[in-house]
Parts: structure tokens; C-alpha cells; sequence
């Protein structure tokens, strides 16, 4: 094909319609994405994280059910509406269909040697042998009994059992779930709160006397117990929700402390902080305005591992005696009750697996959605 060159009177005379015109399309080079914010980003990420969000479905699904389960129950926290205690304590669980599969089907499993076992005079319905074993030269029986239908209440369902006071446990759970979230989330944003001021006000003035102060009155309080403190405390007040929330964020405010004044401390000579000094910006604002919301990434991961240890420091608080009283059981509160019920007597065993399982998954799922979330929030990871 050869080259022709052509005048501008030949060009001026040729037929339109042997050309296609198009527009004058220009793109910007090297992008070829819509711009993403930050936590737009942030938020694709964590979604890709498959444990995050199943960790996420599963955290919103016991909040859920925890302020649901106890509205739509038939029972409250501390009684009976038929005040029965011979046959409704100590009911192992049933629900309905999977009754059906011989599970949660409302049966216990009890050891007796023969005589015992006779004195019940249970009925043939009303019980199964499942096996024999040798004791000491005693022959025993493990049986095996339909708890529901020796009580005469088959027309009942506790999804997860009574305990000895006859108080329905799914109600509990459930109740003490919110109690448990509650304290951690109160914990949280008491930690939070005291945090960010205490360890912005120190890295911000970093270097200088007032940052040396607070740091030896933070180091003070880092080297006394926890435990210390929290006995102290309780000295004085009544446990409840929001006063043990106060207690265990009196310790837990100092690593919040510690992280904000390091990031405040990378932070406060970078040209855009240099730039807000120059222009007159007050010390309040140059913080509020441009240092914290530098800082947000860090302290929502923060508190997302936060939340499950002040959960843990409630139980661990319930175990030793000094949790919620009996109207406001958490977590912690049934496991410990469960404890004095359950030991010597494995057959009631659901009384303590239930809640501790509960609070087991709900501490991993919290930790899981952490890990997501620091992952996301990660610049170092933007582009993956």
C-alpha cells in the first residue's frame, strides 16, 4: 500500500461518507479504577476475610438473639411462671425437632447400683438400660431416663434445661450474653475515652514536662495489679453493669494510652500539622481535627481486642465471687453457678457447657473480627 499525499483542496472535496469520525476520547493515564476512600477500601478487604465475616455473622446473630430470647420467653430470670420446683428443676434440654434425632431430646444418663435403681419404680417407658459396669464388686446400671415424661410434662420444652431452682437457662444464657457485651462494650468506650485524652495530651507535648509527668504517673499504674485495684474498688461500691465496666477500664485505659502517644508522637511534626500551627490552629483543634482521625484505624483495632478481655476479666471476676448478683447473671455468673451444681454430678453437665461454650465462641469470633479488621485497616496491605 503506498502513501499519497493529498492537498487541502483535494481533502475539502472528498466524500463524507467514505469516512467515520470519533470522538476525541482522552483518558487519564494509568488509572484504570474509580477512586476508593480509605474505608470504603478498607471495608472490601475485610470482607474478603472469610473468618472475619463468618466472625461477624456470628457476633451479630448472638447480639440478636440476646435481646430477643428473653422478650419472647415464657419464663424470667429468677422464676417459675408455675412455681413447681419438684418437677421442673433440673430439666435436661429438649427442642422440638431434633428431639426427633436423639438429640437435645430431654433424656439424662445416671448411674445406680440395682437396688437404688429398683427403689425409683420408674416404669418400662419411662427409662432405658444403656450399659452395666463393675465397681468395686457392685454392679451398676447406666440408665438411660426420660426425664419429661417421669415429671409428667411432655408438653414441655426448656431448650436448654433447668437448673436447680427451676429457672429456665436459655432465658439466662441469652440475658447474661447481653450482660456480658454490655460490660465489654462499656469497658471499651471507657477505655477508649480516657485513652485517647490522656495519651493524645502526652504525645502531643511529647518531649517536655508534662509528657514526663504522665508518663511516670502511667507507669505508676502499670506496675500495681489489676486484681489490686479491682479489690480496692469493690471496697467502696456495689458490682454491677456499669461499675465493674468503670473497674476493669481503670487498667485497661493504659495500652490505649501507650498507642495513642506513640502515633501522636510520629504524627505531630508532619507537614499537614505544621501547616494547621502555621495558619493558627489551637492545640484542641490540631488534635480533634488532624490528629485523631489519623489515629481511628488504631484504636478501633484496639478495642476490638479489647472487648474480649474485659468479657474474660467480668467471668473471671464472677468465678472468684465478687460478679453480679443473681438478677443481672452474666456469662460469668452461670458459670460459676453451674460449677457448684455440676460438680459431683456429671449428669448435669449441660448446666455448665452451655454458657461456657457460649462465651467461647464469642470471645474467638470477637478475636477472629480483630484480626480481620487489622488486616483491613493496614495500609501496608492496600493492594492486596
Amino acid at each position: 500500500m503506498s502513501n499519497k499525499e493529498f492537498t487541502q483542496a483535494e481533502l475539502d472535496n472528498l466524500p463524507t461518507e467514505l469516512f467515520a469520525f470519533e470522538e476525541n476520547k482522552t483518558t487519564a493515564e494509568g488509572i484504570t479504577n474509580a477512586p476508593i476512600s480509605f474505608w470504603r477500601d478498607a471495608m472490601r478487604r475485610l470482607m474478603k476475610n472469610y473468618f472475619a465475616v463468618v466472625s461477624l455473622a456470628i457476633i451479630t446473630l448472638m447480639l440478636a438473639t440476646s435481646l430477643v430470647a428473653p422478650l419472647l420467653s415464657d419464663y424470667d430470670l429468677v422464676s417459675r411462671v408455675n412455681e413447681n420446683l419438684t418437677t421442673h428443676a433440673q430439666l435436661p434440654p429438649r427442642i422440638p425437632v431434633l428431639e426427633k434425632i436423639g438429640f437435645f431430646d430431654g433424656t439424662l444418663v445416671s448411674e445406680y447400683n440395682e437396688k437404688s435403681f429398683a427403689a425409683l419404680g420408674y416404669t418400662e417407658d419411662q427409662y432405658k438400660i444403656v450399659g452395666t459396669f463393675d465397681r468395686k464388686g457392685n454392679t451398676y446400671l447406666r440408665v438411660k431416663e426420660y426425664v419429661y415424661k417421669i415429671n409428667n410434662i411432655e408438653d414441655e420444652y426448656y431448650f436448654f434445661g433447668t437448673d436447680i431452682l427451676a429457672r429456665d437457662i436459655w432465658t439466662r444464657v441469652w440475658y447474661g450474653t447481653k450482660i456480658s457485651l454490655l460490660i465489654g462494650f462499656y469497658a471499651v468506650l471507657i477505655d477508649i475515652f480516657i485513652g485517647v485524652v490522656y495519651g493524645g495530651i502526652a504525645g502531643y507535648f511529647g518531649g517536655t514536662r508534662i509528657d514526663d509527668i504522665m508518663m511516670r504517673i502511667l507507669e505508676i499504674l502499670y506496675g500495681i495489679p489489676s486484681i489490686v485495684i479491682l479489690f480496692v474498688l469493690f471496697m467502696f461500691i456495689t458490682p454491677g453493669i456499669v461499675p465493674i465496666a468503670i473497674a476493669i477500664a481503670l487498667t485497661g485505659w493504659i495500652s490505649v494510652a501507650r498507642m495513642v502517644r506513640a502515633q501522636f508522637l510520629r504524627l505531630r511534626d508532619q507537614e499537614f500539622v505544621l501547616a494547621a500551627r502555621t495558619l493558627g490552629a489551637s492545640n484542641t483543634r490540631i488534635i480533634m481535627k488532624h490528629l485523631v482521625p489519623n489515629v481511628v484505624a488504631q484504636i478501633v483495632i484496639m478495642a476490638s481486642f479489647s472487648i474480649p478481655g474485659a468479657i474474660f476479666y467480668e467471668a473471671f471476676l464472677a468465678f472468684i465471687g465478687i460478679g453480679l448478683d443473681i438478677t443481672k447473671p452474666s456469662l460469668g455468673v452461670l458459670i460459676n453457678n453451674a460449677l457448684d451444681t455440676t460438680y459431683g454430678a456429671m449428669s448435669f453437665i449441660y448446666q455448665l457447657v452451655i454458657p461456657s461454650a457460649l462465651l467461647s465462641i464469642l470471645m474467638l469470633s470477637i478475636n477472629l473480627l480483630g484480626n480481620g479488621l487489622r488486616d483491613a485497616l493496614d495500609p501496608r496491605m492496600r493492594n492486596s
